[in-house]
């Protein structure tokens, strides 16, 4: 009876490893959807929405893009992560996957560990930006008159936990600046308040921010990331003006559900490497502002783990009480 039972209980293991074997195999042979956990038109809808004709190329298969947003990308995450874990949705995660466990309570899953990475795409710089009318010309007037009166500067950002307050929290943090925040339902609010001059002060990727700029609308006083942006090539990093932590912006990679084969996961990474090699590719995100990653797992677990440390302190100062 017990030696039958394991046979049987052998046979099942073995016809599991085999139907994952004929799935990874056959992968993809239907349409594959990427989550995206933001609005369409936004930052990361565009990146998404460039990558995926250059990996339906690849992967020689349809890519379909469905915008999932809310709740700080906290809606579609949740939704990817209790997917099927068999590659045919995939979610394009990014830093506020690594802000959600501070921002929310009682969460039904782990934004970062309930994921595999795919590979990294691109990094897209945050700024801080003032009306053109703004008394400040610099980051550090900005700061220097937050410091002198705390809670005298507002600043928007496109909700709780997003990436755009992180920053701004971020700077404060950092310069003792006291600023206060303001959250929107989105960038798009936030900016006309802005330009409305309603308020002084907001955090906001650089696509975004660039088209006031060059109207003459908007001053940008600092961008994320090591080096300076290609399309803003006139505007300080925060790093050159003092202020550490902000090396890395608003950043992208796709991820999988945990358990997905490692046979899917290595033909979905070949096919963003493939796709990330294209010009035409290249070209769209130079003119999104965007930078190319390194299109490995092995760089989104690093970047993940980097993040993590260096926004630790300011998220658990930050006394976020969302349900």
């Amino acid at each position: 009876m017990l030696k039958s039972l394991i046979r049987q209980s052998a046979l099942l293991v073995a016809g599991a490893l085999s139907a994952m074997g004929a799935l990874a195999a056959g992968y993809p042979n239907q349409p594959v959807r990427i989550v995206v956990p933001f609005p369409a038109g936004g930052s990361t809808d565009l990146v998404t929405r460039a990558l995926a004709v250059e990996l339906g190329a690849a992967l020689k298969q349809t890519v379909v893009i469905d915008n999932k947003a809310g709740a700080g990308s906290l809606i579609g995450s949740e939704l990817v992560a209790k997917a099927a874990p068999d590659g045919y949705t995939v979610l394009m995660a990014g830093l506020s996957n690594v802000f959600l466990p501070y921002v929310y309570k009682n969460l039904k899953f782990h934004p970062v560990d309930d994921f595999v990475g795919v590979g990294l795409v691109a990094d897209l710089p945050n700024v801080a930006a003032v009306n053109a009318s703004s008394p400040y010309k610099t980051l550090q007037e900005l700061v220097k008159a937050g410091a002198a009166k705390p809670g005298s500067i507002q600043f928007g950002s496109a909700g709780v936990g997003t990436p755009s307050q992180l920053v701004c929290e971020m700077i404060s943090h950092q310069s003792k600046a006291g600023l206060v925040h303001v959250p929107y339902k989105g960038n798009a609010p936030a900016v006309a308040d802005l330009l409305g001059g309603h308020i002084p002060m907001m955090c906001n990727n650089l696509g975004g921010t660039l088209p006031y700029m060059a109207d003459g609308k908007i001053r940008i006083l600092a961008q994320t990331g090591k080096t300076r942006s290609a399309a803003a090539p006139n505007v300080p990093t925060f790093g050159e003006l003092g202020i550490p932590g902000l090396e890395t912006g608003l950043w992208m990679g796709l991820v999988v559900p945990k358990g997905t084969p490692a046979d899917v996961i290595t033909t979905l990474n070949q096919a963003l490497v493939t796709a990330m090699n294209s010009p035409q590719l290249k070209e769209q995100l130079a003119k999104l502002g965007a930078t190319p990653l390194s299109p490995t797992p092995a760089a989104y677990t690093a970047r993940v783990h980097l993040d993590s440390k260096t926004w630790a302190p300011v998220l658990k100062a930050i006394n976020f009480k969302q349900d």
